[in-house]
């Protein structure tokens, strides 16, 4: 088989160059490996095998007629992995790239200081978003300014499953002096906000691990709360899961019916509430989260690859369970009880 060099050049450069920066990416967050093919082309697998000389053989197979069309397929192969890379999922509502307005359609009143926000999703779309994702947010009339003149922007994660239609919800809890949570909570049926994603966090597969550990503090639930709905969802993901969520109050305690009754239904989820101060009467624990009651609840460290814990809360919760996250959102370094505790960092992910 002949294959033309100035082809075999065209084509090289064309993946190379859809493909050189997204290869880290792909390593590090893609879902599908190890998936059976369900058909269609086998492009993929030529190119991870034979690198360049796989695309020419591609080519020379009758894979395309036109070297053309060989390379827009090879760039669109390389956009497919990198959204998958990013946690999009095509045909969704939301945009990677820029921020799109959003119709609040309902609030609804949740306790003493938190609300949930239903924002619209036009045609009847999923939001495109996979398991585990966020978004960021940002006032669409740029009246929200931090203290250098820039637009005040701040991650969620929604609570409505990737897989709802129609509409996207969010559990904001509002904090004293806090600019994004209190225009939120000011915002009015037909108001508009700035949301944009998905950002990728931990890619969830079913099956990865046996078991799951999760410590939560305050609206620092909402992602153990889209992990744990995808594992409810689907009764073939035999992972186990237990939470420890902690709070101030007993009435601070969100999402707590939904997760009582999972704990009561599903065998594989277990939920230990904490208080700062226990009411009569309360099934939890008081204070701190200690070593003592992680020892005693959750998937111990030896279990190595089979387990995962997941942190999300409080700066200074984060920072005595695990350490806090690195520069630019890096997992940083593992401290805190967990790592005194034995656990590796490979084991260990925070939101």
């Amino acid at each position: 088989m002949f294959i033309r060099p100035a082809l075999l050049s065209s084509l090289g450069q064309a993946a190379r160059s859809s493909l050189r920066s997204k290869a880290p990416a792909v390593r590090q967050y893609a879902t599908d490996a190890g998936k059976p093919s369900s058909g269609g082309s086998n492009l993929p697998l030529v190119l991870a095998l034979g690198g360049v000389a796989g695309i020419g053989a591609w080519y020379g197979l009758g894979g395309f007629d036109d070297p053309k069309k060989a390379t827009n397929k090879i760039q669109e192969k390389g956009k497919e992995a990198a959204d998958k890379a990013k946690g999009v999922v095509e045909g969704g509502a939301l945009n990677k790239d820029q921020f799109v307005e959003f119709t609040l359609k309902e609030i609804k009143p949740y306790n003493h200081d938190s609300a949930t926000l239903v924002f619209e999703l036009p045609d009847g779309k999923k939001p495109g978003m996979g398991v585990a994702s966020a978004v960021v947010v940002k006032a669409v009339d740029g009246s929200l300014k931090d203290d250098a003149g820039k637009d005040v922007i701040r991650p969620y994660t929604p609570i409505t499953s990737p897989s709802t239609e129609g509409h996207m919800d969010f559990l904001v809890k509002k904090y004293p002096g806090g600019k994004m949570t209190t225009y939120m909570h000011s915002m009015k049926p037909g108001d508009k906000l700035g949301i944009k994603g998905p950002i990728a966090k931990f890619p969830y597969k079913a099956n990865e691990f046996e078991s799951i550990g999760m410590i939560a503090g305050g609206s620092g639930i909402t992602p153990m709360y889209q992990v744990i709905q995808d594992i409810a969802s689907n009764p073939s993901d035999k992972t186990k899961v237990t939470l420890i969520y902690s709070n101030k109050t007993e009435q601070d305690i969100l999402l707590r019916q939904e997760f009582d009754k999972l704990a009561k239904s599903d065998d594989r989820f277990t939920i230990v509430y904490g208080l700062d101060k226990l009411p009569k009467g309360f099934n939890g624990f008081e204070g701190y989260v200690t070593p003592e009651l992680v020892t005693k609840h959750l998937p111990k460290p030896e279990l190595a690859a089979k387990t995962k814990i997941f942190v999300c809360g409080p700066p200074p919760q984060v920072e005595a369970i695990s350490g806090g996250k690195g520069p630019k959102g890096s997992q940083g370094e593992l401290k805190g009880l967990l790592a005194k505790l034995g656990y590796q960092a490979d084991q260990v992910y925070k939101f």
